[in-house]
């Protein structure tokens, strides 16, 4: 048996079940070919969540094992709580919720399916905990009176979606606000604009604020995705090695 190129996963947070995506869901595990390459986004019980290679393992339906290199499974690993699985199968990567049943050893898990996801609905919502360079403005229109502004600030998490950021003041405007955001591991800056979902305010009169992007390309998109995944395995690197 081979094992098949993973060739790119995203993973997103939780998703209620239905029977009849149990059902979908069973059937989808079911044609998946044993040892197929795959990644695992994992909870931990620090609220934090790492992702790891591994290798499908078939098992009764719909349970399946994950078998990882050795001392790769996380110590602080919650599970109580779903992870989301991707795998390759032939035509495009298949991803889907589970739930831990076991942990056997230091090597493999023992999951069962709970949920099939569309791959092109994960793009938006993957997020990653990404500091980063980012400034919005705001241009208002012939007719407005309100007056122009800009505020440089730093990015706490960010996703295909939107960011959540800290600036050191609120904004003025809601809508229509234009943000420049400094990609880190490519030369890219991303153009979008965006209106604001929350705003909390800080100490020092600074402001946590949420923002979700309205005018953004698709390319652009991923483009963020690829840097959030890599922000993602330097952590895991990180975590590792401390």
């Amino acid at each position: 048996m081979t094992i098949r190129t993973f060739h790119q996963s995203i993973f997103i947070h939780t998703i209620y079940l239905t029977d009849a995506n149990a059902i979908f869901s069973c059937d989808t595990i079911k044609r998946v070919q044993d040892s197929q390459s795959a990644e695992i986004n994992l909870q931990l019980t620090n609220g934090g969540s790492v992702q790891l290679k591994c290798v499908y393992k078939e098992s009764i339906t719909p349970h399946f094992f994950l078998v990882f290199p050795p001392k790769q499974i996380p110590v602080n690993l919650d599970i109580g709580k779903s992870c989301l699985v991707a795998l390759n199968n032939g035509v495009k990567p298949v991803t889907f919720k589970a739930a831990i049943e076991s942990i056997k050893g230091d090597r493999v898990l023992e999951l069962f399916t709970q949920k099939t996801i569309d791959p092109t609905s994960l793009r938006t919502a993957y997020r990653a905990n990404l500091r980063t360079a980012i400034s919005a403005s705001y241009e208002p229109g012939p007719e407005e009176k309100a007056k122009p502004w800009t505020h440089c600030g730093e990015t706490l998490d960010l996703s295909a979606g939107g960011t959540l950021a800290i600036f050191p003041a609120e904004f003025e405007n809601k809508q229509r606000i234009r943000l420049q955001i400094n990609l880190p591991y490519t030369d890219t800056e991303i153009f979008c604009t965006s209106h604001v979902i929350r705003t909390i305010k800080l100490r020092k009169e600074r402001c946590q604020i949420a923002l979700r992007f309205d005018d953004i390309s698709q390319k652009e998109r991923d483009i963020i995705v690829s840097c959030c995944l890599k922000e993602q395995r330097r952590q895991l690197r990180d975590n590792a090695f401390a």
